[in-house]
């Protein structure tokens, strides 16, 4: 008979996380999996020779572990085959996975690897070996997918390669690349959505991550700021889910929010500390009004002699975070006292926020630490018009459905005086 929820936990530790991988087995192994809740997880770590699946025991006990060899936790089809594994071995009637990760480990030596392929298959690029170092302390080092680094490194000049490295290519390519694995279990061997989409990795409670994945997880967790190592307190997490099987996916998503935030509540080591569970029904009606607001401020730039540099003080007087990402709360907050002709705006943006309250998109939010204060649990891509925008950010549903991304080109735009 099937369970009552499969939990399922990708774990790219073949990076400086590693330890914490051990660390949170063992969290999961003081609940294990029960008649009602299997425990199901694929774990790649530095210091082991194969990557492991294995459904978790409480304490280990009766374990078998199935050895998969040197696999690339990068690659999706890696992370695809292990939910199909564990949705075969462990069935359910509700499934979550949890994609553990701070990005894939990218060093010098594994760059140098992707890029080998890469010259095999597309000709040399001009990466040079110092690039390669240099990249690996960048974004791209944060990417969740290999796939994603071979798409920057195949960037015809340096320029172009350091702008999609440093400008949240993470949150655009591997948010695609998320997508389609999300949707080949869904479509697969799921037959259903995820009741719960969880990113114990860092920088994931964006709008876009949310947006693409919406046709395929009715929920999704994730932080708006860089997580500690320690990350998610599972052994809290699945003792409640144990407690109470039947809890759906949003009930499931608090919980997550609630003991995240408590188990760092007393740590102010480890602050800042963001979490924020959302709901894919709201995000429709979520982003109509983000339209709303995107409509308001072109109108502005266009029609207020000093709009535009307006818009530029409230952006920097807002919360933001790597990846040019930023916090659409206090962005919001922080369009207010625009004068007459700014009305419109504050209209739009005090809906945001207030469709930015608990109970419709946003099911839960906790931060701690003066640096988010305020924060609203959801960020969109908002490059500083000293930036670049993102040659991949326009491939995705968000920006093709709507209007954010007409919003960012009329700012550049507007402060270039085109």
């Amino acid at each position: 008979m099937a369970a009552k929820w499969t939990f399922m936990v990708y774990i790219a530790g073949f990076n400086n996380l590693s330890p914490f991988a051990s660390k949170d087995l063992e969290e999961m192994r003081e609940v294990g999996s029960t008649d009602d809740v299997n425990v199901a997880v694929f774990v790649k770590q530095l210091d082991r020779d194969s990557a492991e699946r294995l459904i978790v025991q409480r304490d280990g006990q009766g374990e078998s572990p199935e050895q998969l060899g040197d696999v690339d936790s990068g690659n999706p089809q890696t992370m695809l085959d292990f939910v199909r594994w564990a949705a075969q071995s462990a069935p359910a009637e509700r499934y979550a996975l949890v994609v553990w990760n701070h990005g894939s480990g990218w060093q010098p030596d594994d760059l140098e690897q992707i890029y080998s392929e890469v010259r095999a298959e597309r000709g040399d690029t001009g990466v040079t070996g110092r690039e390669l170092g240099v990249r690996a302390s960048q974004q791209i080092d944060r990417s969740l997918f290999s796939s994603t680094v071979k798409e920057v490194l195949a960037l015809p000049d340096a320029g172009e390669r350091g702008i999609a490295s440093d400008d949240g290519t993470g949150h655009s390519l591997d948010t695609i690349e998320l997508s389609r694995v999300l949707e080949s279990a869904h479509e697969g061997d799921l037959g259903q959505p995820f009741e719960l989409l969880g990113m114990d990795a860092c920088l994931m409670s964006t709008l876009e991550v949310s947006y693409e994945a919406r046709a395929h997880t009715r929920n999704v967790v994730g932080s708006e700021e860089l997580e500690p190592g320690d990350g998610w307190p599972y052994s809290l997490i699945l003792g409640d889910l144990v407690a109470n099987p039947d809890m759906d996916g949003a009930e499931l998503g608090r919980t997550v929010v609630r003991r995240y935030a408590e188990s760092y509540r007393n740590d102010e080591s480890k602050w800042p500390i963001t979490q924020c569970a959302v709901a894919s029904d709201g995000i429709d009606a979520f982003s109509d009004s983000l339209d709303t607001l995107a409509g308001a401020l072109r109108g502005f730039m266009r029609d207020d002699e000093l709009g535009v540099f307006k818009v530029q003080q409230a952006q920097a007087r807002s919360a933001d975070f790597t990846g040019e990402l930023y916090d659409l709360r206090t962005l919001c907050a922080n369009l207010r006292g625009l004068g007459p002709s700014g009305e419109r705006v504050e209209d739009a943006a005090a809906k945001v926020m207030e469709a930015l309250e608990p109970g419709s998109y946003v099911l839960a939010e906790e931060h701690l630490g003066p640096t988010v204060e305020g924060c609203g649990g959801v960020t969109a891509y908002l490059p500083p018009p000293s930036s670049r925008i993102s040659r991949f950010y326009g491939d995705l549903s968000f920006a093709k459905q709507h209007g954010w991304d007409e919003f960012l080109r009329s700012y550049h735009r507007a402060i270039r005086g085109e």
